[in-house]
Order: C-alpha cells, then structure tokens, then sequence
C-alpha cells in the first residue's frame, strides 16, 4: 500500500472513547488455591520489590538488568527498567535457586551437543541475547491474579509473544498450585505492587523452541502419529514459521504520519508479528491401540478404509489416505483450549474486556460454535461448546452431530463424531505415555482428543454442515488469530489495529485508496449497537475488495453478509466468483433504505402470524432482521432481532463446488477516491438450501 496515501483519519463516528480495560476475573477451578503466600500491597513497583529481596531474586534481576529492548542497544532501557514504570504487568520471578539450576541444566545440554544458547553454568557468562529471552519469558505486559485464569493458558502471551500454560496441581497436603508450561510452580501467588504482579516461581520459564512435527516427535506417546507425519513428508508444513522474515511489526501509523481522531488516544498499530502457526489433533498410541490401530500398516489400512487407494502406498500424495488422515488433522490456526485462556481459543468462551463480555452479549441458552479450515484441502471442521447438552456442555467438541447430537448419516461414523478435545491435565492423566505432555510449541499447539477423527463427505454434508453456517468474519482469516489480533487484549488505549494490504492471503483489496481495519470487541456510544463476538472488520474510504468464502461441503448455498447499517456505507456492487450479483444495493442509514427493507418490530406487529408474513417480505426483498441469539450491548435494546441497525442482507444462492470462491465489494456510490464510505461487514451465512426449504423444521429467527 503506498503509505502516502494513509493521511486521512478513520471516520468511525460511532465508537465510543475506550475504556481502560480492567483485568479480567475467572475462576480458575473447582479447588481452593491456598492464600497464605498472598501479598498485602505496600504500593511498591516490581521492580523495586525484586531489588529488595536480593536474597530470593538476586539472579533474575541481574537477567532483568542485563535484558535491553529495542533495535539500539545502546540507547535501550532494560527491561528491569520497564517494570520500574506505571502501568500493569505481570511477572513471573524465578528464585535464586531455580535460576541457577536452570543455568546448569542448559549448560549440560550444550555439552551434550543441542544448541540451547547457554555454553556456561554462570550468570556473569550469559549472553545478551540470550538474557532478553528469558526475561521476556517472564513478563506479561497485564496484570494478572491467580484467579483471572482458567486451566489452559494465561490470557495474554509474554513478551517473548508467547503463552504460558497453565494447570492446576495438587499436592499431598491439599494445596493448589498453579502449574506453569509444564515446569514450574507458582510458590508464592499474587503479590500485588504498583505496577502489576508478581508470581514467584520455583522454575525458569523456558517454553519450548521445538517447531510443531519435533515436539511431536519428542513425546513417546506420540510414536505413531508421528511415524504417520514422517511417512506423509507433512513434518515439512509443520516446520512453517516465519511468513515474511522481513515483517516489521514495531510500525504503527503513527510512524506515517498517520494518527486516529484525537478522542482514540493513540496511533493505530500494525499486527506485531506475521507467523504461521497450527494446531494439531492428535490421538495418543492408547487410544490406537484400543482400536485395534498398533503399527503403520495398521493405521494405513484405517484411512484406506475412509479415504480410499488412491495412490495406494505413495504416502506424500495429497491424494493418498494416510496424507489425508494426518492432513485432516492439521487445522490452518493456533487454537488455545478457549478464549478464556487467552485471544486464539477455540470458541468465544469467557472472552471479557472493560467494554464486551461473550458471558452477556452471546446467549449462552444456545451452543456456540465456529467453524475452521483444515490441512485436507475444501475440509472444515465445526468446533462447538454444546450448552444445551447436559452430558457434554463443559466440554469442546468437534464436529457435534445435529440435533442435539444424535442425528447420524452414517452408522460407522456414530464413533467418529462428537469428538473432544482434552485439557492438558486430562492428558496427564489418562494416557501413561504422556504424563509429560508437553503441547506448546514454537509454531502451534498439540491437543489430544477422545475419539479418531475422519472426514467422511455424508456426514459432514448430511448431518455437521447441514445448518445455517454463520462465521465472523475475522474467523475466516487464519492470520489474525495466528497473530494475536483477534480478540486482542493487549492494548488498553487502542481497539484498532490497521492491517496492511496482503496480510490476510485470502483477502484482497483492489483500490489502494481504502485501508483495512480490526476493531476489537468493544462498547459504543450508541448501546444499541450490535456486533456477532463484539468485533468489526471495516474497510475505510473508497472501497474494493474481495475475500474467499470458506471452503464448506459440496452443495447449494444461500450467501448472506450481517451488517449493522450506518450513515457512511456506502453503495455497495457485489460480485460472487467475478460476476455481478444483483443490483447495487444502499447500505447507508436514511428514509429511502429503511422504506425498501420494510422493518418492523415483533413488539409492533404483535401475533406470531403477522411477524412471519413481514418476515416473508422481508425476505422478497432481499433482507433479514439480526438473529435473535445475539443480545445487544446494553441490553434494555434486547438482541439483534430488535435492532433496526442489524441486518442480514441476501447476496444470492449460489452452488459451491469444491475450489475456490470469491465474493467481491465494491463501493459505487457518487463521489471520487476521497469520498467518506465504510464498508462494516460483521459475519458471514452460509446456509444449505435444505435448511431453508425445509417444511418440517423451518429456520429458526436465532
């Protein structure tokens, strides 16, 4: 994008001033965590109670000391000096005695010949580079308690952009102690200072720096699973990590000349990073086993079973079962156990912040769902938090069958369905091959599940799929997930981040006059505004662009965008597959638009009879009210059905082969390249025309 081009400020009239946002506060399990080790507060800063406790933290200030931020070394503050300012952290502090039995352990290892950056059991001897690691390591840029964690990981990553699991332990006496990357104990909890927390571990915090397919390798019950990933040559996408070894993530538009509407408070950032990570569903060698699954010709004959011969022993085929297996198994995002755990879970779950709660604003009497893309190419999964299932509301599930799960397609897929995902600890616990189970690695997570899971094409269109599909649209693109811009919690005085052209691949914009943005979940000024996951994914200024649908089952779709209507958005052309799909349609907020779309409100229409028949012409005309499962920002408004802003407007029905498929957006308003247009598109529907043709069991107003 030419950056010249980026002077003029984001018109977003609507948003409110932002909040500070406030830690957040779950409970962390069903155990009491012991409170005797609890800090009174003094008003000290972290830093200063680390220098005034030399005889327990001695070692890890000098590392804090040592550690220097910034591109200049010379003119860098430290990062002891970081936690010496205002503002909320929270940091992990190794004692003494874990900081030099760290040192010594590392140093064995490079006598040994692995390369762990540490030739020297002595502090004086620590490299630079190798200080700032551990230190950032350590520190999170929010503070947090013990008790604003669920198991799983810390909300936030470390400076070192990355998470830090979490389990609970309990010891012969009773106490719960928090477990850190699968290494260190928190000892002493919740030491509250000035500027954050401090968590005295007993540990260094040393998370792994094995890419995905090595720390699969490196775990015996794994075995395998990773004799298939070898076999398939798949070991070779899990070594993906950097996607542009040249990203600057340190840019904001500041450094442009480029700056926000002065009540936003700060320069709008770019993402930190551009990475590629995965997650990894992986069935342990017990759970092989028990399906009679004991060696590779084994686990061949299995998914020849399901994928078919094709290429029949040449195993780094695409179109081979094996590849097709492991593949399936490979989703194309770093998905944490839950949003409460941090921005990438697997489903909005406990996700708060100062201005948005998914405990509030998504109405957890119906499941919560998301769909995602799959290594196997045109395959998805659904991941779904059933609430509605008594047996298995607490649990995620993958590919939950409908009807409350239970309908089936086909008979054998009855053990392959309904999959779930495990917690760490529940690793640990059940499979004696994995009482070390380590899942967090450099480029992605390992989570272990119940069942084995296969595609079979009738099922997934028959039964998973078979429903109204309906995605936020930042959930579509992998990269802001992988990056830690969905759901971001980091900043407390931006909710922007400014997305640069081509940093989503399945997002293109075709005029460099408009610039692209990711608002995270926030409040407004309105209280009736209504966003699906509290989020927006807004394109400014004259817009162009296209985005690739998801890659759903085989069939016919009707294709619908929600959107709140607003005064600035525009007349928009779309296009789907490169051809022009209906008339331009108004998506600004004035007289003519709301007499064409014909909304009225079930309040004033009354009978349930009267509701469906201007449904229907709503319908005739193209629109359809907001689902009513989504609960507006201040409730005194309701949901989206009662929003008049809210609306799903009906691009076509269109049949969906496997390939790709493009829907394209284009502003076609008056005006020239600087005309005030904003494009707000909040979720996408993809649904089967048999769900919507069906006499029996008409779509639900959700």
């Amino acid at each position: 994008m030419n950056h010249k081009k980026m002077l003029r400020k984001v018109r977003t009239l609507v948003l409110a001033s932002i909040a500070a946002v406030s830690a957040m506060t779950f409970i962390a399990c069903d155990d009491e965590i012991d409170q005797s080790s609890r800090y009174t507060f003094k008003g000290e800063l972290i830093s200063t109670y680390l220098e005034n406790n030399p005889e327990q933290f001695s070692n890890f200030t000098a590392i804090l000391r040592q550690a220097k931020i910034g591109k200049n070394v010379e003119t860098s503050g430290s990062v002891l000096k970081t936690l010496s300012t205002y503002g909320s952290y929270t940091c992990f502090a190794p004692t003494n005695e874990a900081v030099e039995a760290y040192l010594q352990e590392q140093y064995e290892k490079w006598e040994q010949g692995e390369r762990t950056g540490i030739d020297s059991p002595y502090l004086e001897d620590l490299s630079d580079s190798m200080a700032l690691e551990i230190a950032k390591n350590h520190i999170i840029e929010r503070g947090y308690k013990t008790t604003d964690i669920n198991e799983g990981a810390f909300p936030m990553n470390t400076m070192n952009r990355r998470f830090t699991t979490v389990e609970f332990i309990t010891n012969e006496q009773g106490r719960v102690y928090p477990f850190l990357n699968n290494s260190a104990r928190i000892i002493e909890q919740d030491l509250e200072k000035e500027n954050g927390y401090v968590q005295v571990v007993d540990a260094v915090l040393n998370p792994s720096n094995k890419l995905l397919h090595e720390l699969i390798g490196s775990q015996e019950g794994f075995s395998l699973f990773n004799e298939a990933i070898m076999a398939t040559k798949l070991d070779t996408l899990l070594a993906k990590y950097h996607l542009d070894p040249n990203y600057d993530g340190n840019i904001d538009a500041k450094d442009l000349g480029y700056e926000l509407d002065s009540e936003k408070g700060s320069a709008c950032p770019y993402p930190k990073e551009l990475k590629q990570r995965y997650t990894v569903l992986i069935e342990p060698n017990e759970l092989f086993h028990s399906k009679g699954i004991n060696n590779l010709d084994d686990l061949v004959a299995f998914a020849e079973k399901w994928y078919g011969t094709a290429a029949k022993g040449d195993y780094t085929n695409p179109e081979n079962a094996l590849y097709k297996f492991i593949a399936y198994h490979i989703i194309d995002r770093q998905l944490l156990y839950s949003s409460s755990t941090g921005p990438g879970g697997f489903i909005m779950e406990n996700y708060e912040n100062a201005e948005f709660s998914s405990k509030l604003n998504l109405n957890q009497n119906f499941d919560s769902y998301e769909y995602y893309e799959t290594m196997l190419p045109y395959t998805m999964i659904k991941v779904t938090k059933p609430y509605t299932n008594d047996q298995l509301k607490k649990e995620i599930v993958i590919n939950y069958a409908q009807d409350g799960g239970t309908r089936i397609i086909n008979s054998e897929m009855q053990e392959h369905i309904n999959v779930i995902v495990e917690r760490s600890g529940t690793t640990k616990k059940k499979y004696p091959s994995l009482a070390d189970f380590d899942q967090n690695a450099l480029n992605g997570i390992i989570h272990t599940i119940d069942r084995i899971i296969v595609y079979n094409e009738d099922e997934i269109a028959g039964n998973i799929f078979n429903e109204r599909i309906r995605m936020d649209l930042s959930a579509v693109f992998p990269e802001l997930t992988n990056n830690s811009v969905r759901w971001d919690l980091s900043s407390s005085s931006c909710l922007v981040t400014f997305l640069p052209a081509g940093y989503c691949k399945g997002f293109e914009v075709l005029n460099e006059n408009c610039e692209v943005y990711y608002y995270r979940p926030h409040a407004t000024l309105l209280g009736s505004w209504a966003n699906y996951q509290g989020d927006e994914f807004i394109v400014e200024g004259k817009y162009d662009f296209r985005y690739r649908l998801p890659h759903v089952p085989e069939g016919v779709y009707e294709i619908r965008f929600g959107y709140p209507k607003g005064y600035y958005r525009g007349v928009c052309q779309f296009y789907v597959d490169g051809k022009i799909a209906g008339i331009p349609v108004d998506l600004r907020w004035n007289d003519a638009t709301t007499i064409l779309i014909g909304w009225s409100s079930d309040e004033e229409l009354g009978d349930q009879e009267t509701i469906k028949e201007y449904d229907k012409a709503m319908r005739n005309r193209g629109y359809m009210k907001g689902p009513a499962s989504i609960v507006l920002e201040d409730k005194e408004f309701g949901t989206m059905r009662d929003s008049e802003q809210a609306l799903r407007k009906i691009v076509g029905t269109y049949r969906l082969n496997k390939g790709d498929h493009w829907m394209r957006f284009k502003d076609v308003s008056d005006g020239g390249t600087g005309v005030n247009t904003q494009f707000d598109q909040d979720y996408i529907e993809l649904v089967p025309t048999g769900v919507i043709n069906n006499p029996l069991k008409p779509e639900d107003i959700y």
